[in-house]
């Protein structure tokens, strides 16, 4: 593994705990968006100033950065401020960005990838679409097991069938 690689990896810090200042919550309802720590606009993402990210994350610095990374940032910016058909952009962006990664373990690209699909879901779960959002928490649950994405997906199965079912949830990404 090179320094390069290495390092990407490294930076790569996306936070999993609901505790964490670098989850974005999504409007309250208890669904999670994951943040890369190093990400152009993440500290504004923390404290809720999501134009401000938007700003940076677009602006001539942020095109030094990972795209991966940027479109992460725009893509729960967006979604935090209702803007969903930026976000979806943004979103889809980040999920094709992540599966083309090059000089990265396949792993870190699934790890990536599941992340990028987790916040689509959520975006989805905003705009009103549970359908696309079920579809994506399902997919990235296959490609990474993570304990955000299953809580997204579980949380989603309980608000779809209005009982506490995680085996349903659990079967369904299977």
């Amino acid at each position: 593994m090179t320094n390069s690689t290495r390092k990407f990896i490294t930076s790569l810090a996306v936070v999993l705990l609901s505790s964490s200042p670098l989850l974005a919550s999504a409007a309250g309802s208890g669904y999670k968006m994951a943040l890369i720590e190093d990400a152009p606009g993440a500290e504004y993402i923390k404290v809720g100033q999501f134009a401000d990210a938007i700003t940076q994350a677009q602006g001539a610095n942020a095109t030094k950065t990972e795209p991966f990374y940027r479109q992460v940032s725009l893509c729960v910016s967006y979604s935090s401020t209702a803007q969903f058909n930026l976000a979806e952009t943004a979103c889809n962006d980040a999920v094709q960005l992540a599966a083309a990664l090059q000089a990265i373990p396949r792993s870190a690209k699934r790890e990536m990838r599941a992340l990028a699909l987790n916040n689509r879901g959520v975006m989805n779960l905003m705009a009103g679409d549970k359908v696309a959002a079920l579809q994506d928490f399902m997919q990235a649950v296959r490609l990474d097991n993570s304990e955000l994405t299953l809580a997204n997906l579980e949380r989603l199965t309980v608000s779809i069938n209005g009982t506490e079912v995680q085996e349903i949830a659990l079967q369904a990404a299977e």
